[in-house]
């Protein structure tokens, strides 16, 4: 049998694998929890949670001596699937040469990607349609704002019932509302990339932070930007490209960086998961 075709066993999920993974995910629900409250007790109480019960697994367990053990066992798993299916496609369209099945590997793979993160990523703005659905959050970009632009000598101060109104001297208030987040964004493009078969799983969680760290100080730039360009051109028309760079530009960029990751890192061999034919 060739080296291509060795079969490699693996270990279903097991209770415990299930329970790390439940964990995992409501940790990040508290996250959200925590995001979304009007409540600032409320708020801290969850993020502190959600921070505690993150700590449980990655000081305890097998995660404590391997961080990406959770992330390759179910990467594993649903791979065994995934692959199957995959391999019914090919078989179905009659894709034998190994350029019929690679074309037939990238539509399948991006089919995955958009028929679980599209889902959610309705959810998330269906969860986020209020002004001040992500109250908490709203409130730590505004003050992170008002640091910044009093360290630069811009006289701002912060008011509002919530506290999320940037009330400048000399010119118009800015209210940092649920869109203004920048969080759908992140979800979005950060799913974007954990969905990706064929790319080693921490490669993945590795760009998907890197991602919200991009989103968040994109965001900040541009939010900032407002202030010495509404000064130089008008607020009209920095209203104009307010409104264009957040209905479509921010979208444009951000498939633009979800293709260039693709063509450079999930392209880039190192990264690529080992070729398994598992079998259980």
């Amino acid at each position: 049998m060739g080296k291509g075709e060795d079969k490699i066993a693996i270990v279903p999920l097991n209770r415990q694998d299930i329970a790390r993974g439940f964990i995992f995910l409501m940790s990040f629900y508290l996250i959200f929890l925590s995001f979304s409250s009007d409540n600032f007790s409320f708020g801290i109480v969850c993020l502190f949670c959600s921070l505690f019960f993150f700590s449980i697994l990655f000081w305890i367990g097998p995660l404590s001596v391997d961080p990406s053990y959770l992330f390759e066992r179910y990467a594993d798993n649903l791979g065994f699937y995934l692959d199957n299916v995959e391999a019914r496609i090919c078989n179905y369209l009659q894709a034998e040469k190994k350029s019929d099945k690679v074309l037939v590997g990238v539509a399948f793979n991006f089919f995955l990607v958009m028929a679980f993160v599209l889902p959610i990523d309705l959810l998330f703005q269906y969860l986020t349609r209020g002004e001040n659905s992500l109250l908490f959050y709203q409130q730590f970009l505004t003050w992170v704002i008002y640091v910044i632009e009093s360290a630069f000598g811009i006289s701002v101060y912060i008011r509002g019932e919530n506290s999320t109104i940037l009330s400048y001297q000399d010119m118009i208030d800015m209210e940092i509302v649920s869109e203004c987040t920048g969080l759908h964004e992140t979800v979005f493009l950060s799913l974007l990339i954990l969905c990706f078969r064929g790319v080693k799983p921490m490669v993945r969680v590795k760009w998907a932070i890197y991602a919200v760290i991009f989103i968040f100080i994109e965001n900040l730039i541009r939010i900032i930007s407002g202030y010495p360009l509404i000064h130089i051109y008008g607020f009209s028309t920095w209203d104009k490209f307010h409104y264009f760079w957040w209905h479509t530009g921010q979208y444009a960029l951000i498939m633009s960086l979800f293709v260039l990751w693709v063509m450079i890192v999930a392209g880039n061999p190192k990264n690529k998961s080992l070729k398994k034919n598992l079998v259980r």
